[in-house]
């Protein structure tokens, strides 16, 4: 009889001590949980705070770059407003008459129609105009040479190069005027048929024109 009433209490003590036990690992368990999340947070604030470092710094160089590009586009703005006012500005070509035997060589070109002996003469570009057709344009010495003799093909000689003074003033005064400076060499045809050659600063031809009879 006492036997069995002792069982009970028995049983009872050790409930209670099991019961402890698992409060030991339930707390434990927390206490590594919370240690845990402790931990986590250090890492990310860690590694927030080190983000934060990182972009300071990338925007503290991208600053400085930017502030770089701007001084060196100043003192670009500033060297080319310098060469600006310190550039002697270009003086103006001034048209110059080829020498006497250059002038004879090319009238005696159009007279004998031996046309290709005006290359020597002529710049690297040649402007070549028509009257009453819009012109021709730019053209290569060559081209204004074959120019030249396919509309001349149709004059008939004497080539007169020594035309009156008051004939030369009328052209020089008409609507294409521009094409008859005062060095121009001037020729017309027994037809009618009229050139001009104009000369550019090194004594080379840089304009023909031409008209027909009646077009001037």
């Amino acid at each position: 009889m006492d036997k069995n009433e002792s069982m009970p209490e028995e049983k009872k003590t050790q409930s209670t001590k099991d019961s402890a036990e698992t409060k030991k690992k339930i707390g434990l368990i927390a206490l590594i949980l919370l240690l845990m999340v402790i931990s986590a947070g250090s890492v990310f604030l860690w590694k927030n705070n080190e983000n934060k470092d990182v972009k300071k710094k990338k925007d503290a160089e991208i600053a400085a770059l930017q502030k770089a590009k701007d001084d060196l586009q100043k003192q670009l703005t500033a060297a080319k407003e310098t060469a600006a006012s310190t550039t002697t500005p270009a003086t103006p070509c001034t048209a110059k008459a080829p020498s006497a035997s250059a002038i004879e060589s090319i009238q005696d070109s159009i007279k004998s129609r031996n046309t290709a002996a005006l290359e020597g003469y002529m710049a690297p570009t040649v402007k070549v105009i028509i009257a009453a057709s819009g012109g021709v344009g730019d053209r290569t010495p060559t081209q204004a040479v074959s120019d030249i003799s396919s509309y001349i093909s149709s004059s008939t000689d004497p080539w007169n190069f020594a035309l009156a003074k008051a004939e030369t003033d009328g052209y020089a005064k008409g609507f294409y005027g521009k094409y008859f400076p005062s060095i121009a060499v001037v020729g017309k045809s027994a037809n009618g048929i009229v050139i001009s050659f104009s000369f550019d600063c090194n004594d080379k031809i840089n304009t023909v024109f031409m008209a027909a009879k009646g077009t001037l």
